[in-house]
């Protein structure tokens, strides 16, 4: 594991995130996102197939992150124990730009908030929001984006 998460700050487990990754700004920014994630994600033994779901989401986030709050960062990449469902970590993509709400997201308009849509039911609607703090540097509000995925329950906890 101390492999996939290098490159990662370790943060304890009391409701902050256990792994925490600078995202790049730019275009890069979910292609860095969905690297991270998968190779994490595996190194806890996560199966392939919500691997790649997980991939998907994070790179939906990590997009909305550097389009709609791309002057806005610092933008960080989050690995988690969930609120104690067992069998799940989560993911969340943070951004500075604490005042949006989910940019752009609608259930009906056109472009915009399909990514989010992808979000809900890839996660089975175990997603959502919350305005934090930065993880990295000196603490910026902002918020963080979140989706569960589903981790063998003896590595989640660990």
């Amino acid at each position: 594991m101390a492999d996939a998460m290098a490159g990662g700050d370790h943060a304890p487990g009391d409701g902050t995130p256990g792994w925490v990754w600078a995202l790049p700004g730019g275009a890069g920014c979910a292609g860095h996102a969905r690297r991270v994630l998968r190779d994490a994600l595996g190194s806890l033994g996560v199966p392939r197939d919500a691997i790649a779901d997980a991939q998907l989401m994070v790179s939906e986030l990590a997009t909305n992150a550097h389009q709609h709050a791309g002057d806005h960062g610092p933008h960080e990449l989050w690995l988690y124990r969930g609120d104690g469902t067992a069998g799940e970590v989560r993911c969340a993509v943070f951004d500075a730009f604490a005042d949006a709400g989910l940019p752009g997201y609608s259930w009906t308009s056109g472009d915009c908030g399909r990514g989010l849509s992808i979000v809900k039911e890839l996660s089975g609607g175990r997603w959502g929001l919350r305005r934090t703090l930065s993880r990295l540097g000196p603490p910026v509000r902002g918020k963080a984006v979140w989706f569960a995925v589903p981790c063998p329950a003896e590595r989640a906890a660990s």
